[in-house]
């Protein structure tokens, strides 16, 4: 069997007035499923992109897309011949998991229309108390306002690619993406970021959105850790959850997984720690028993409890996000 998305990190977060959790970072499946399934890519001029830098970005970033140690798309020329692509399949890319075949050409199309690439100014006026008058000992003794004029730089971009597929020239994606970048400065405090830096941070990021559409991308799942229930645990339970909550922290969830599952076995009752355990096994990549240590948990526990619901959907989740995986693998 072909191996299933690999777990990418895993970290811990700790929030002051929230539980701990340990983040997993995981491959998540491209939402336009059919445009995933395509190998090599033609990005032709955008609309309302007289110099042609969308364009250059938008192919610039799916040349980058890389899955599994390897580039995802193959970005077909400009030059390229059209011709090409009704030729008869020329050979087998043996290196991919599937081995599919191969056609020399372009097998889908990016184009589309650019709406806002450019910032503009708005100002705006602030007020700042000062003291107008002093005693003789430096005290104030008299207030006054005083108006600032400021100015809020705002960038916004806007596109909305569409992929057409060359065999049957059907509109597989059409869809706008767009972001907004600002910074505000007075005059007495500095100036705003210039409005290219905004600019082309919008910019980037509504064609990184564009990017995770269309291909599997990396997202990072919140995992809440549950060390505390009704159950009687001893003191040496008690410090080996506490222990163990101290490895994660410190991002050795191999060493905490070890103590939570030992303390596991010495303490039958309650529901934290089959959960800690089920933490653990999805940490690992191992979804059925993941599921049946949250089952577990939920059987154990007096009433529902929404972090074991939520893990029983999240392990149902990634198993579904797994099995989309596989299709759009090439």
């Amino acid at each position: 069997m072909r191996r299933l998305p690999v777990i990418l990190c895993c970290l811990l977060v700790l929030s002051a007035c929230a539980k701990p959790v340990v983040q997993k970072q995981v491959l998540a499946p491209a939402p336009a499923a059919e445009v995933a399934r395509l190998t090599r890519l033609k990005v032709a001029p955008f609309d309302n992109d007289a110099g042609g830098q969308v364009r250059a970005a938008v192919e610039s970033a799916l040349a980058a897309v890389v899955v599994d140690g390897r580039p995802y798309f193959a970005i077909v020329g400009a030059g390229a011949p059209a011709g090409d692509l009704g030729k008869p399949l020329q050979w087998i890319d043996t290196s991919r998991p599937k081995a599919q075949a191969i056609r020399y050409g372009s097998e889908g199309t990016v184009q589309g229309s650019v709406h806002q690439n450019g910032w503009r100014d708005e100002r705006y006026v602030e007020s700042r108390r000062e003291c107008a008058a002093e005693d003789a000992k430096g005290k104030c003794v008299l207030w006054a306002n005083r108006q600032v004029t400021c100015i809020r730089r705002v960038a916004q971009f806007s596109f909305t690619p569409k992929v057409v597929g060359k065999d049957r020239g059907e509109v597989l994606l059409s869809q706008e993406f767009s972001e907004t970048r600002q910074s505000s400065a007075c005059k007495d405090k500095g100036a705003p970021t210039a409005g290219a830096s905004l600019l082309a941070a919008a910019r980037a990021k509504a064609i990184a959105r564009f990017t995770d559409h269309v291909a599997p991308h990396a997202v990072t799942l919140d995992i809440p850790l549950l060390t505390e229930d009704d159950s009687a645990m001893s003191a040496q339970t008690k410090a080996a959850v506490a222990q163990g909550l101290e490895f994660a922290q410190a991002r050795q969830t191999a060493k905490a997984c070890e103590l939570w599952r030992g303390a596991a076995r010495g303490h039958a009752d309650g529901f934290a720690l089959p959960y800690l355990s089920g933490v653990c096994a999805e940490l690992e990549g191992d979804l059925d028993q993941a599921e049946g240590f949250y089952t577990l948990a939920g059987q154990r526990a007096p009433k529902p409890v929404p972090e074991i619901s939520a893990a029983v959907a999240r392990v149902k989740s990634t198993r579904t996000d797994q099995d989309r995986l596989e299709e759009q693998r090439k």
